[in-house]
């Protein structure tokens, strides 16, 4: 590994040219305000003197965050909501330098996607060399992470005391409802949930942790808190095993032999559902529950745009419910490409090879077009064909799945005016800021799309 000067990245990520540039492409636009209620345009207004502020702060080590805002998210009936962390538009510039350094210093703890974790279990089951599998699962697991395990972990490669006053910041800020921000007691255990640094600081807490499971059997593969081996051994003693080890991080792994128990140990032949995949020898399809899931957001979508059509009061706010409609259809069905990620259903399933699922979907929206009395459009999208086109790896070539890195101004006037913004008078500046706002909650929808898998 080629050895990085810490202190030296550490000052270079904070710098105001480089906070500039992380905001300008990674945080502009964005929807989501703190308790200090200041929105996007407000920031934007000050972005040179909040620029100033949070480099001479953190180098200075006296940057402090304020209080997360609380955000629960329905998990079912009789379960516990999760609980998700709102930092101000100025936190969230911060804590995003901040992931992208820690990706920097620890290049090994940038998560998997799903789709090559999949890729990865497929190979390994098509090639019959293993009859058991042991899929474990743990409980609260953000929740859990122990502060004194991960700082020591951090301490190892970053001492200086910019970064420790940062990160401890970061981990003790307590998340707050909205109607009681008086609470001051530090978060004293685990890391809060929906922040930019969640994932890299659960990975990094991990890594470890997966090199000493990896010693026990073959194939070990995890994503977050879900983990599935592959072995010939005796696998409940290896899931004991296993378990043990989480057990000494301060971990808590759903015990096997538990009621309802998501740990559990089987044969390869019989088939496991795996992060919202059902895979067989020789055949990877969608979990029927996550193809269930799909087809009512697909619903969704075309109920919504009845309720528009009702409540249109002239022939062309009807043309822009109508427009709107077939977006949104269209961007359910292939997804899009926007700041360099890949989202949707499709990309998310892309390591399938049973098509059936994708007649069915394609299917389901004729279906949907009789139901709801939908005129289908012209040459209208269809998941099969999203599924062969996002195989390109080149982003740059996809014309049929949207690419929103490489939409122009003057096109992002067209199609906001086609679904009924008046933005003919704006700036191309507010243009942009409308365009990229209506992708950002397009983008979070489809990934709700494919987030109900464990």
């Amino acid at each position: 590994m080629i050895k990085i000067n810490a202190a030296k990245k550490f000052r270079e990520h904070f710098s105001e040219t480089s906070i500039k540039s992380v905001y300008e492409t990674k945080i502009l636009g964005t929807r989501a305000i703190g308790l200090d209620r200041v929105d996007a345009h407000n920031f934007a207004s000050k972005l040179a003197a909040e620029t100033t502020l949070i480099s001479k702060k953190v180098l200075a080590s006296t940057y402090r965050f304020t209080k997360y805002k609380e955000k629960l998210i329905s998990k079912g009936a009789g379960k516990s909501p999760r609980q998700l962390s709102i930092p101000t538009i100025r936190d969230r510039l911060t804590l995003k330098i901040l992931c992208d350094y820690l990706f920097t210093v620890f290049p090994k703890s940038k998560p998997h996607l799903p789709q090559e974790l999949i890729g990865d279990l497929r190979n390994a089951i098509d090639s019959n060399k293993y009859s058991y599998f042991i899929k474990i699962d743990l409980k609260d697991f953000y929740p859990s992470i122990n502060h004194k395990l991960l700082l020591s972990k951090l301490y190892k490669r970053v001492r200086i005391a910019p970064f420790r006053n940062l990160i401890n910041s970061a981990l003790e800020n307590p998340t707050v409802p909205e109607t009681n921000t008086k609470s001051t007691a530090a978060n004293s255990q685990g890391v809060a949930q929906g922040l930019s640094i969640s994932n890299v600081l659960a990975e990094i807490f991990m890594m470890d942790i997966d090199e000493k499971i990896g010693g026990l059997a073959p194939i070990c593969v995890r994503f977050v808190d879900d983990i599935i081996i592959l072995t010939n051994a005796e696998p409940v003693a290896v899931c004991k095993d296993v378990c043990e080890i989480l057990r000494k991080a301060k971990l808590n792994p759903h015990p096997l032999d538990a009621l309802g128990s998501k740990t559990q140990v089987g044969q390869v032949s019989n088939g496991l559902d795996f992060l919202g995949y059902s895979l067989r020898p020789k055949t990877v399809s969608v979990r029927r529950s996550s193809l269930t899931n799909f087809e009512s957001s697909l619903v969704s979508v075309f109920t919504e745009y009845k309720h528009r059509f009702r409540n249109a009061k002239d022939v062309a706010e009807k043309d822009s419910a109508l427009a709107r409609f077939r977006w949104a259809l269209n961007l359910k069905l292939t997804g899009c490409i926007y700041k360099n990620q890949r989202f949707g259903w499709v990309f998310y399933y892309s390591q399938i090879n049973d098509l059936s699922v994708l007649r069915r979907i394609d299917n389901t929206v004729s279906l949907l077009c009789k139901r709801f009395d939908v005129t289908v459009p012209p040459n209208p999208k269809r998941a099969l064909k999203a599924f062969y086109e996002s195989k390109r790896t080149d982003k740059e070539s996809h014309w049929y799945i949207p690419n929103y890195d490489c939409i122009t101004v003057a096109k992002m006037r067209k199609f906001l005016t086609e679904i009924g913004y008046k933005v003919g008078g704006f700036p191309d500046i507010e243009v942009g800021f409308i365009f990229h706002r209506l992708v950002r909650r397009a983008t979070r929808s489809l990934e709700k799309d494919v987030a109900s898998f464990s």
